[in-house]
């Protein structure tokens, strides 16, 4: 179910980087790809709080989350970045929000859920081609 959750939401997150800013869906699948990644790896080094995600702002992840790098993939830089976090976090938090507690999340995200399978963030992960 969760797969069919979010899998049902990979259009919606392309569609909204390649209608905001003009990119190619290839762009926008690497850009999705790497920002999962490096938000998997701040939760699951502690570095991030699942309450930040959950929010939806993106004033708090950019400071953590590399923005030089993921505007690249956008064909620019952190302003770049910026916009593409902007278009999907919102959806991005309303799904994932919609799955349990921080804490649920939390166990989720990182994989270490006794659901196995990689959690949210591996889900994600799968939908968009990277494993």
């Amino acid at each position: 179910m969760l797969e069919q959750l979010l899998a049902s939401h990979k259009d919606e997150l392309l569609g909204a980087l390649t209608s905001k800013l003009g990119v190619s869906s290839d762009q926008a699948g690497g850009f999705l790809s790497k920002l999962i990644g490096m938000i998997q790896s701040l939760i699951g080094d502690g570095k991030l709080d699942v309450q930040d995600l959950l929010k939806g702002d993106v004033s708090s992840l950019t400071g953590k989350l590399n923005m030089d790098e993921l505007g690249g993939l956008l064909g620019g830089g952190k302003e770049q970045a910026e916009q593409g976090l902007s278009a999907v976090i919102g959806p991005l938090s309303e799904k994932i929000g919609g799955l349990g507690d921080a804490g649920d999340l939390l166990g989720k995200i990182t994989g270490n859920d006794s659901g196995g399978g990689g959690g949210i963030m591996g889900a994600i992960g799968g939908i968009l081609g990277k494993k």
